[in-house]
């Protein structure tokens, strides 16, 4: 790498023009794949069974699980969008007025991952959220405040603001995105991460913001976009890494941070003996 500050923005140039190139591997293999299209209809026809439901089931979270209502009316706001996006693009931006020049070698891999998964999960909230504002304002669907007079079924495209914005769950989209990043950074956790990610999701039925279909479309939206990206990038050898024949990407920054800690611990040893 070159020279101090210029190291980084080096990185950040190859890293663009990687991403807008031909995939590395000429296997075949691509972003998008048969298990998400087979994923894709399996949630749309899902969201289509729901539909008939929504009301019933809107109302009967309401008036029969209080407990749920009250951890919703406090948590719900987890899934903000927010607080992730200026979280990942202050770690991005630190990177880029990191001195590294100065910085121990090892430590410069590092911050280059650190960098680049951060611009992922930016990418993945804010991409995935513009595409889910703007089905919500083609949609227009009324929230559930409107169960009563409009019911689930009432659609007036093209109203901007709160009121007609309900398909799909903009807090589900993030709740969805944080989920598979939790994923593919700690796969072997995936049985705790899917259900506190679908349980986050569905917290917005619970203080009456959405339907059940809006939930799922937004949580199925942030799932799939984030997962596309990551085989995206994984594909152009950015942040994740894919071997042929599987399925899964995994992040690049596990092998920084090991050879960094393993550094350190035979430094350690030797300074003892």
């Amino acid at each position: 790498m070159t020279r101090g500050v210029g190291g980084y923005w080096a990185y950040l140039r190859e890293a663009h023009d990687r991403f807008w190139a031909p995939p590395l591997r000429q296997d075949g293999a691509s972003a998008w794949s048969n298990r998400m299209t087979l994923v894709a209809l399996l949630g749309v026809y899902a969201i289509f069974l729901l539909h008939f439901q929504d009301s019933a089931l809107i109302g009967y979270v309401r008036t029969t699980s209080p407990a749920f209502v009250d951890l919703s009316t406090r948590f719900t706001d987890v899934a903000k969008s927010t607080v992730y996006l200026v979280v990942a693009l202050a770690v991005f931006l630190l990177a880029g007025v990191v001195d590294w020049r100065r910085a121990e070698r090892k430590w410069k891999p590092v911050w280059a991952k650190l960098s680049g998964q951060a611009g992922f999960v930016f990418l993945a909230i804010a991409v995935s959220g513009l595409f889910t504002n703007l089905v919500k304002l083609v949609v227009g669907r009324a929230r559930p405040k409107f169960l009563d007079t409009l019911g689930p079924a009432h659609f007036d495209p093209f109203s901007p603001g709160y009121d007609f914005a309900s398909f799909p769950s903009g807090h589900a989209q993030v709740a969805g995105v944080l989920t598979m990043v939790l994923l593919l950074w700690f796969p072997r956790a995936a049985v705790a991460i899917l259900p506190l990610g679908l349980i986050l999701a569905s917290m917005r039925i619970g203080v009456a913001a959405h339907y059940p279909t809006d939930v799922v479309a937004g949580f199925l939206v942030g799932t799939l976009y984030t997962l596309f990206l990551a085989r995206w990038l994984a594909l152009r050898g950015i942040v994740f890494r894919l071997s042929p024949g599987r399925f899964w990407p995994r992040p690049r920054f596990r092998r920084a941070f090991r050879g960094v800690w393993t550094r350190r611990e035979r430094a350690g040893v030797s300074s003892r003996g």
